[in-house]
């Protein structure tokens, strides 16, 4: 009797831990999921590129100050260092927004509702930041291209 009690309790135990099959719905929100992460990823792998370049920004940005030149090229000096500027401030701009949508240690959206609250949110941040990111290397390679002149 005790032998086939045990049996029992085994079988049960078998089957109970056994993972249901998942469903296309299951599927599909962890792909979304999946598809979250990656571009959160994204995110700071774009802003990983140009963080360490922020102090180069100011630095380019004086030695064009320091230059005395007239004409059309003073004029492309100056709108350089303003997009050197506005690299720098749009690149905190960004890291306050990103940080304050997506704090550090958030874990993922788990259900449909939460990816549909978050994720064009997240879509935008990855957007702005790879915009910025290629902004920022522009600029600094025209500011390098004039200061060689």
């Amino acid at each position: 009797m005790k032998n086939i009690i045990g049996l029992l309790l085994i079988t049960l135990l078998l089957f109970s831990c056994k993972e249901e099959p998942k469903n296309e719905e299951q599927l599909q929100l962890e792909s979304r999921i999946e598809t979250y992460d990656s571009l959160m990823k994204e995110a700071i792998k774009a802003h990983d590129v140009i963080m360490p370049d922020m102090g180069r920004l100011l630095s380019l940005k004086k030695k064009l100050e320091a230059q005395k030149i007239e004409g059309d090229q003073a004029m492309e000096i100056e709108n350089v260092q303003m997009d050197l500027q506005k690299a720098y401030d749009d690149m905190f701009t960004w890291m306050e927004d990103y940080s304050s949508k997506f704090p550090y240690g958030e874990p993922s959206p788990s259900t449909a509702k939460e990816l549909n609250k978050k994720m064009p949110i997240l879509e935008e941040e990855v957007k702005e930041i790879k915009e910025l990111k290629d902004f920022t290397l522009q600029t600094i390679e025209k500011a390098e291209i004039l200061l060689q002149k």
